[in-house]
């Protein structure tokens, strides 16, 4: 009896043994399988966040693009500024010289006219009035109208020399030039810092420096001596006019005397000052050598300099 219930004890817990060991296998297969599902779902999770940050590199990568795009695209707008500022000077240059042209073409025509007015409506008795006063008369009244007329000519053919080049310099080609200059100055300026900011080729200024300069200083030098001819032959008008009143004609001519020195005064404080030479290109170039891109023209010259 003794070993019988031995045997059943032992039955016993070998049965409770092997369920307790059969549910523990099934909760550590449980276990296993939710594990596996976790490892699953991290799989996944770093999957998607793989696919963020390749997401993410091309997004920043995008934007390295567009702020480089962004940055040429500045550089284009500071190029084309730049140009459109050179083709408003070119602008106000012609329009200043036109204007001189204009003004001394116009007087010396007006001068030339009164001389010619003056010699066809003017009478005096040749019997009563001296030659050396006619012929003083004549000389000068010639010179007035030769003067005149040469600086007349040569004005309106200046005038018309640069209305028709002056757009010459700011047309298509001019502006492709300076334009690709500009974007190669953009692109080797690091590489080569004594690289100077390209600036236009072919400028209206040179242009005017080079072949007008000359000729409109001497025209402009003609006009004044025909001024002053005309001034000075009212001197013989006056005596032979008022020849017959020695004191009126003393008077009149004291006056034109008076007058040619005030009209000397004028011209030595204005008209070295109307013929002086322009700034040149290369001159500002040399007074301001600024480094860096073409388009630090925010800074002030002293800035320029000292960079």
């Amino acid at each position: 009896m003794g070993s019988s219930a031995m045997d059943a004890m032992q039955v016993l817990f070998t049965a409770v043994d092997t369920g307790m060991s059969r549910k523990w296998r099934e909760e550590d297969r449980s276990w296993r399988d939710e594990d596996r599902s976790w490892r699953y779902e991290d799989l996944d999770y770093r999957k998607e966040e793989r696919e963020w940050r390749e997401q993410e590199k091309d997004m920043r990568e995008l934007e390295l693009r567009w702020r480089e795009e962004d940055i040429e695209q500045r550089h284009v707008d500071n190029a084309r500024y730049l140009w459109t500022r050179f083709v408003e000077k070119n602008r106000r240059d012609v329009e200043e010289k036109s204007e001189q042209l204009k003004a001394v073409s116009s007087l010396a025509a007006l001068f030339a006219g009164f001389a010619v007015v003056t010699l066809t409506q003017f009478g005096f008795d040749a019997e009563t009035v001296g030659i050396v006063w006619i012929a003083f008369y004549g000389v000068l009244t010639a010179l007035v109208v030769g003067l005149m007329t040469i600086s007349m000519v040569t004005c309106t053919l200046i005038l018309g020399s640069i209305l028709k080049n002056g757009k010459l310099y700011v047309n298509e080609e001019a502006e492709e030039d300076f334009m690709f200059r500009c974007k190669a100055f953009i692109r080797n300026h690091k590489e080569t810092p004594s690289l100077k900011p390209p600036c236009p080729r072919r400028t209206f200024e040179a242009f005017w420096r080079i072949r007008c300069e000359t000729d409109w200083r001497r025209s402009f030098q003609l006009f004044a001596l025909g001024v002053l001819s005309f001034l000075v032959s009212l001197i013989p008008i006056g005596w032979i006019k008022f020849s017959y009143s020695p004191v009126t004609a003393g008077l009149f001519m004291s006056i034109i005397g008076i007058s040619i020195v005030g009209w000397g005064c004028v011209q030595y404080s204005w008209g070295t000052h109307m013929t002086s030479n322009i700034r040149s290109l290369e001159d500002h170039e040399t007074r301001v050598n600024p480094v860096g891109l073409p388009f630090d023209w925010h800074l002030s010259p002293v800035q320029q300099t000292t960079l």
